[in-house]
C-alpha cells in the first residue's frame, strides 16, 4: 500500500504538468488571436476615421464659409450705413 500512493502521485502530477502545458499552448494561441483580431479592428478604424474626415471636412469648409460671408455682410451693411450718414451730413 505504501509503493502505490506514490506511483499514484507521480502519475497524478505527470498528467496535471500535461493539461496545465496543453492549457498554456492554447492560452497563447488564443492571445495569438486576439493580437490578430485586434490588428484588423485598428486598421477598420483608421479607416473609418480616414472616410469620417473625407466627409466632414468639405462641411467644415461649408461652415467656414458661411462665417465668411457674414463677415462680408456686416461690412456691407457698415459700408451702406457708412453712405447714409454721408448723404444725411449734406
Amino acid at each position: 500500500m505504501a509503493e502505490i500512493v506514490p506511483i499514484v502521485v507521480t502519475i497524478v502530477l505527470v498528467v496535471l504538468a500535461i493539461v496545465v502545458a496543453v492549457v498554456g499552448v492554447q492560452v497563447v494561441l488564443v492571445l495569438n488571436e486576439v493580437r490578430r483580431t485586434l490588428h484588423k479592428v485598428n486598421q477598420t478604424v483608421d479607416l473609418a476615421e480616414a472616410k469620417i474626415t473625407a466627409v466632414v471636412s468639405p462641411l467644415q469648409n461649408l461652415g467656414g464659409m458661411a462665417s465668411g460671408l457674414n463677415t462680408g455682410f456686416k461690412m456691407f451693411e457698415a459700408f451702406v450705413g457708412w453712405l447714409n450718414r454721408s448723404k444725411d451730413h449734406e
